[in-house]
């Protein structure tokens, strides 16, 4: 990013530091003007050379988790339509048609419902156990009938290496991970500084804010890298902080925590009326669920495959997603017992990391929210052309 006042070339002023019809003036001597000066041409040299030096690694990071969002939601549309108008089916003839369509013995560890209208259920098995292999049967919950199936691989290999890329860049996990943490930090210095060296003088705001109409040349690349930098700020800042909590998780919640009142998870167990008993359906630990959990939707159920729990996943119906989700747990060795893990109910500080996760992946935050973060990752790739072709074309016009 940078401003009017930006000087990619280190050298001498930027074109338009000086607004017409003005006549510039001599040194000046103000002492409390020289400093803001001196300050600001260090920070555009600093902001220039870390620009040039790190914008390959930063640009990789970007395109990459641009690529896996495109990849995921690919993958999220690309499942099977279901045609067929009418009310739900109970959840357990949902798991019955699907069992259908695998090998006899081969139970199902997981039921996810319905989005929204149109869409499938999807019932989950395990086919395979080293290395683990689901199988996802969808199945329309109107009509009970077996729209597909596919075996789902945890990672394929351009999954894999999108994934690679953008955590670990390439690099084993220990060295990796630390480094795409402090490329994070660097991408926010280079967001804040080039916020500062954007910031308009007084009356300028207006031109700030826009491409300069028949502006060419330096003019243009210029104005595009700030007015783009400007514009992007915001969810380029959010996802680069969010980055270093997922890349320095202890230092960054323990640092949060002692600013803001947090706490770990909270089980709450005051269950009121609601009966305590161990639910022999999918539909009984639902109703039980959303009973114990008001105003939630639920998403999905962890059947058990032996002796384990079984768990009814919610997300609530207001604004903000359940990052994690709210996560009702039976127990069937103590039937008297149900836990409720709301993430509603965390503190402040947890609930600000639980957010930025979110926000930086784009669980539940709609389309809108995802295709910004789609641009942002473009956006090192656009910084990095129009702020190195301002800077090259600035050093040939001086030789």
């Amino acid at each position: 990013m940078g401003g009017e006042m930006l000087d990619l070339s280190g050298g001498e002023p930027a074109i338009g530091a000086i607004a017409p019809g003005h006549v510039a003036a001599g040194p000046l001597r103000v002492t409390g003007v020289r400093r803001p000066r001196a300050f600001r041409r260090a920070l555009q040299t600093i902001h220039l050379w870390v620009g040039l030096i790190l914008c390959l690694p930063i640009i990789a990071i970007g395109l990459s988790g641009s690529a896996l969002l495109v990849q995921r939601y690919i993958q999220i549309y690309s499942v099977p339509a279901a045609t067929s108008a009418g009310a739900y089916q109970p959840l357990s003839r949902i798991v019955e048609a699907a069992q259908t369509a695998v090998a006899p013995g081969i139970k199902p560890n997981q039921l996810e419902m319905p989005s929204a209208s149109g869409w499938p259920a999807t019932v989950q098995f395990v086919v395979a156990r080293q290395p683990v292999r689901t199988m996802a049967v969808y199945v329309d919950p109107v009509s009970l009938d077996v729209l597909g199936q596919e075996q789902v691989i945890r990672r394929g290999p351009v999954r894999d290496w999108l994934v690679t890329m953008h955590e670990f860049l390439m690099l084993p996990g220990h060295i990796g991970l630390p480094l795409v943490g402090w490329m994070a930090v660097t991408m926010t210095f280079m967001g804040v500084s080039g916020l500062i060296l954007w910031w308009p003088r007084r009356g300028g705001w207006l031109a700030a804010l826009h491409v300069m109409r028949g502006a060419r040349g330096v003019r243009l690349q210029l104005d595009l890298h700030r007015v783009v930098g400007f514009w992007g700020l915001l969810v380029f800042l959010i996802l680069s902080l969010s980055g270093i909590y997922l890349a320095f998780p202890r230092t960054v919640s323990t640092g949060l925590r002692m600013a803001l009142p947090s706490t770990h998870v909270h089980l709450d167990q005051d269950f009121g009326a609601v009966e305590r008993i161990w639910p022999l359906s999918p539909d009984q630990a639902v109703a039980t669920a959303t009973r114990l959990v008001p105003n939630a939707r639920p998403v999905t159920v962890q059947l058990p495959l032996r002796e384990g729990p079984l768990v009814v996943q919610l997300e609530t119906e207001n604004f903000w997603p359940s990052i994690p989700p709210i996560t009702v747990t039976f127990d069937p060795s103590n039937p008297d017992y149900v836990a409720v893990d709301d993430p509603q109910k965390y503190t402040v500080g947890d609930r600000v990391l639980n957010v930025g996760y979110a926000m930086h992946f784009s669980f539940g935050m709609g389309w809108v929210w995802t295709l910004l973060v789609f641009l942002a990752g473009l956006l090192p790739l656009f910084l990095a052309v129009t702020g190195t072709t301002v800077w090259w074309m600035k050093r040939r016009a001086r030789a």
